[in-house]
């Protein structure tokens, strides 16, 4: 029997969007920002890093699981691109800025600092989107590395800044966390738009990368610890 609810390319009917597990992680990755925005406004920029090391993971892996999907159609296959490049925008660009305003980075002067964090990595989508549509027109193959630094990478720099920074968090009422913050937002978005070749990791690379992660900031938090406590 024909399913009146669904359209032969898998779209709802009723709804807008595909709806299929191959984009849920995409999905996941906005839900992850936004929690991650509401607790930075409040001050709890420590679950702001935590939602945005969760947006990375799931943007990791988005890709790979949407590929899982057989018979995926032109429209399908857009929609998920679309869609991965939108939730970036709010998961690595807008929902990063708001750690520092949960830090305490509410002054005027640190807008132009958010302003360039936010339109780099603005820039560095649209780049992306432009050049990654001219490699499947020209059919150059598999891409095997980014020009500049991909912007899903602030979910491995910026947690390591956040933990530097916040070691200092007791000095002149936070000055030095929100400066090193700043330097750090300013250093990511120029590698944003700075021209460099940067190798695109595989599945395993990018476990490789997590569990060089984890340690690296198991290692800061120990310390942070340490050291706040002396």
């Amino acid at each position: 029997m024909k399913n009146t609810f669904i359209s032969e390319e898998g779209e709802p009917r009723k709804f807008v969007g595909f709806w299929h597990y191959g984009v849920i992680l995409t999905y996941l990755s906005v839900v992850a920002a936004v929690v991650g925005i509401y607790f930075s406004a409040k001050g709890r920029s420590g679950i702001g890093v935590i939602c945005l090391l969760i947006s990375g993971i799931c943007d990791a892996f988005d890709g790979a699981v949407a590929k899982t999907r057989k018979n995926r159609t032109v429209r399908d296959r857009n929609f998920g691109e679309q869609i991965d490049s939108l939730s970036d925008l709010v998961a690595f660009g807008v929902a990063p800025v708001m750690i520092g305003f949960g830090l305490g980075m509410r002054r005027w002067f640190y807008i132009p600092v958010y302003v360039a964090f936010v339109l780099c990595a603005l820039i560095r989508l649209a780049y992306y989107n432009v050049t990654e549509e001219e490699r499947i027109t020209d059919g150059s193959g598999d891409r095997t590395s980014f020009e500049g630094l991909p912007v899903t990478n602030v979910a491995v720099a910026l947690p390591v800044f956040w933990l530097f920074a916040t070691m200092f968090i007791r000095i002149h009422n936070g000055i030095v966390t929100q400066l090193i913050m700043a330097a750090a937002y300013l250093i990511i978005a120029f590698l944003f738009v700075y021209r460099f070749r940067m190798p695109k990791a595989k599945v395993r690379g990018i476990l490789i990368t997590i569990l060089i992660l984890t340690i690296v900031l198991a290692v800061l938090f120990s310390l942070k610890t340490f050291w706040l406590h002396l």
